[in-house]
């Protein structure tokens, strides 16, 4: 995390810089990639103005306080960053659990009763019959599916367990 402190009207004071940079580090687990942290302690009349400005990974986080004691102002103003880091984490872990409770219940509905079933997404390839059966003996696979060139029907070539083939063509109409 880079932190930058900026005094304004103020006298430059190590120790200041270092509650700053004390306070700003325990913000760095909930943020990700990298962190830019701006702080501008000033002093206007009497009154203690502490303003910052938190940039992580394209996200802007910005806060403000004044009081009577440059302490206090930077207190208050680091449990204004705090919530909105809450804010934000709340935000992202409601987005999450979203997505996550939405695939089970799409899952159950397609098949109430069933056993998970694992999906395989395949090219179907356009060959003749005799190239189909080609492929399954030098393959290891037990199943082919394709487009029969002959005909332009959907193919199913299957391999049973005595090594001999069945082609299934379903009937789409």
């Amino acid at each position: 995390m880079q932190i930058s402190v900026t005094f304004r009207q103020i006298e430059p004071s190590e120790a200041l810089k270092n509650y700053v940079t004390e306070r700003l580090n325990k913000f760095k687990r909930f943020l990700d990639g990298p962190v830019e942290a701006h702080v501008v302690l000033g002093l206007e009349k009497f009154r203690h103005l502490a303003d910052v400005t938190i940039d992580s990974n394209g996200r802007i986080i910005k806060g403000r306080e004044e009081n009577a004691d440059m302490y206090a102002a930077i207190d208050l103003v680091m449990d204004k960053i705090d919530m909105q880091l809450k804010k934000l984490r709340e935000k992202m872990r409601d987005k999450g659990d979203r997505i996550r409770a939405a695939a089970p219940l799409m899952a159950a509905e397609e098949s109430p009763g069933l056993p998970p079933i694992r999906r395989k997404r395949v090219e179907v390839p356009a060959l003749e019959l005799a190239d189909a059966v080609e492929m399954m003996q030098s393959g290891n696979d037990n199943l082919l599916v394709f487009t029969n060139v002959a005909n332009g029907a959907l193919g199913i070539l299957h391999r049973r367990q005595d090594g001999q083939f069945v082609l299934v063509e379903p009937d789409l109409s």
